[in-house]
């Protein structure tokens, strides 16, 4: 799957559909390890996934092309228990651009296993969302990441400004759970199902995750080229509400995708700067991810 990733990560700006709405992602569905030789479905699939994905309208303003929100979608198909019915696991990345620079950032990396992930597809089949509605199981798997991952993108541009996607995710989530969706709608007995992420970010403790989003990119990176050291303090900051969160919710799903995703780059940002940032940064990184602890050391030395 990370080649996968890695692969459309490198293509992803050669990707380009003009009849693109408010997402710009790139979508593969992968069926070499379901022992099947059928082609032809896997290409229907990719092809009305990037469509639904790509050009359903999920916001009111009108945004240019380079305003869009960027990612990746990897499906790997690793079972058909029967006719029209997969199990999968997908792989989903979130870009985020920085500001005077042509770095994109990672904002979360999110993995759905092949016992989270089953799905209903035919042929041919059109794929339409309609809010406040009840939708089948895919067009609500693809319709809670979409409304999860624009909450994600707008927290960064302005403080809790996802808060209306969340709430829309929240909302497909227990429609689904409603009619009986399984798995992954759970919303007791599973730390990992997508009810729970939802419920994670909306948590009222976990405001000061939510907010740090915004102290982290638009204080943080997209202030990095002009001034270095106080987009570093705003980072700082940022994790520092982010300890605070994870001290009241130790095993929240938000606050472990997010630090998963984001840890490379942290390191990356706090091989320079100031020592003794530097080294608060390092503390806060062990405290809230203890078993990465050995990652963190080159951010001190």
């Amino acid at each position: 799957m990370n080649k996968i990733i890695l692969t459309l990560f490198i293509s992803i700006f050669a990707f380009n559909s003009l009849s693109a709405q408010d997402l710009f992602f790139q979508i593969k569905v992968d069926a070499s390890s379901a022992n099947t030789s059928e082609t032809r479905v896997f290409r229907d699939m990719e092809n009305a996934f990037r469509q639904f994905i790509n050009e359903t309208k999920w916001i009111e303003e009108d945004l240019e092309l380079f305003e869009r929100l960027k990612g990746v979608m990897a499906i790997n198909i690793r079972d058909i228990p029967r006719t029209g019915r997969y199990k999968a696991q997908m792989q989903i990345q979130l870009f985020r651009p920085v500001y005077n620079s042509n770095y994109e950032s990672i904002m979360i990396e999110i993995a759905e296993s092949e016992n989270n992930l089953l799905f209903d597809y035919t042929e041919s089949q059109p794929l339409i969302y309609t809010q406040n509605s009840f939708n089948e199981n895919l067009v609500s798997i693809l319709a809670f990441y979409a409304n999860f991952l624009l909450g994600m993108d707008y927290d960064s541009y302005s403080e809790l400004g996802g808060q209306r996607y969340y709430e829309e995710a929240l909302n497909i989530a227990r429609s689904a759970q409603q009619q009986g969706f399984k798995p992954g709608w759970e919303q007791f007995g599973s730390m990992e199902s997508r009810y729970s992420l939802v419920q994670s970010a909306l948590n009222s403790q976990l405001e000061p995750v939510r907010k740090g989003l915004y102290l982290y990119y638009r204080k943080g990176l997209d202030k990095m080229e002009k001034d270095p050291a106080e987009a570093r303090k705003a980072i700082v900051e940022a994790l520092e509400n982010i300890q605070k969160a994870y001290k009241l919710n130790p095993n929240s799903q938000f606050i472990t995708l997010l630090i998963r995703s984001k840890a490379d780059e942290i390191v990356q940002i706090f091989t320079e700067g100031d020592l003794a940032l530097r080294r608060k940064a390092y503390e806060i990184m062990r405290d809230i991810s203890p078993a990465n602890s050995d990652r963190y050391e080159v951010m001190i030395k």
